[in-house]
């Protein structure tokens, strides 16, 4: 017999599609499909030519920023680099156009060079449909360009809903004084207005795992995407590639290996026709990042390949969140 759901709830299921970037569609002040704009993300993965990983997240709801969380694994795993204490936090200048994105001139700043604290970093992010110009002081300084389209998805709950943007843009430049290359991701969230995401039903029961990648080959194509898998019938698969064309589903096909820290040693994702393979780094969990969340949080960094596919590899990086209990639970656990 057919499960019966609540008039307007769909069992959060998810409607899936690749656009184009327009951000003169996506202000800050426009609902879209009647939710209206809660946070902005910017985070991602750089290697340095001799190997070294650095990873970056930086959120934004409305004018304000909790700071920048820099993580690098020189020590082992992915620990927060002390200086990112001193990176720019609070409320900031937003000068937004209907086509630019512009933060800058941290608002403590602005009261005198005595009141600022020694060796705190200033911030000047620009980025449109086209380019990104991300500086933080002697932090980082990284540009790059928007490398494919993006992807989004549509939960209609009536109570619960959810519509997720995203789009790769791919940099250079340098972290902490080292040259770095790798992906950024900007994602735009909307959702129940008033409701922070740790507090939302999504992150505190709904997600299982969230798989985002971009990965950049020999043969100068590009292949980026995002693979979530969740509870109660919700997952949302979109890879976009410009030699495969676009892979879409919204059917939640996936097993994981779990290692002792219960962070993912590797998992298996099929996404329309093609399966996609996680490897986990060693040493690639972001330990003090998931030490401040709860609900058992793990993030980790690694790396996504097409199965099969055997171009070189000329650069790339993995950004997967899990949560290890709810894994178990929807007996997604490889045997």
């Amino acid at each position: 017999m057919t499960e019966i759901s609540e008039l307007g709830d769909f069992d959060f299921n998810t409607v899936t599609s690749t656009f184009e970037s327009n951000l003169s569609k996506q202000q800050p002040h426009m609902p879209l499909n009647g939710l209206n704009m809660q946070s902005q993300y910017l985070y991602g993965g750089f290697h340095t030519a001799d190997g070294e990983l650095f990873v970056v997240e930086r959120k934004f709801i409305g004018p304000m920023t909790g700071g920048l969380w820099l993580m690098s694994n020189a020590g082992g795993d992915l620990n927060l680099i002390p200086a990112s204490v001193q990176s720019a936090r609070g409320e900031l200048v937003r000068n937004f156009t209907p086509e630019t994105r512009h933060w800058s001139d941290h608002l403590m700043h602005k009261v005198g060079e005595d009141m600022v604290p020694e060796g705190e970093q200033g911030l000047d992010i620009t980025i449109d449909d086209h380019n990104m110009d991300w500086n933080e002081g002697e932090l980082l300084s990284l540009k790059g360009s928007c490398r494919a389209m993006g992807m989004q998805y549509f939960a209609p709950m009536k109570d619960r809903p959810l519509l997720y943007t995203s789009v790769p843009y791919w940099v250079k430049g340098t972290v902490m004084g080292n040259e770095v290359e790798g992906p950024v991701f900007f994602d735009l969230l909307y959702w129940t207005h008033g409701i922070e995401w740790k507090e939302y039903t999504w992150y505190k029961d709904i997600q299982v795992g969230w798989n985002v990648f971009a990965n950049q080959y020999e043969d100068g194509s590009f292949e980026w995407g995002h693979i979530v898998q969740g509870r109660q019938g919700f997952s949302a698969c979109v890879v976009i590639d410009s030699v495969h064309g676009v892979s879409m589903s919204s059917n939640r096909e996936a097993d994981f290996i779990l290692d002792d820290n219960n962070c993912v040693a590797s998992a298996s994702h099929k996404v329309g026709d093609d399966v996609f393979d996680f490897t986990g780094d060693g040493g690639g969990a972001m330990l003090q990042f998931n030490r401040a969340r709860w609900a058992g949080y793990r993030a980790q960094g690694g790396m996504t390949r097409r199965r099969g596919d055997n171009r070189i590899l000329n650069g790339g990086f993995t950004w997967l969140e899990c949560f290890a209990d709810r894994i178990r639970d929807e007996g997604l656990v490889r045997n």
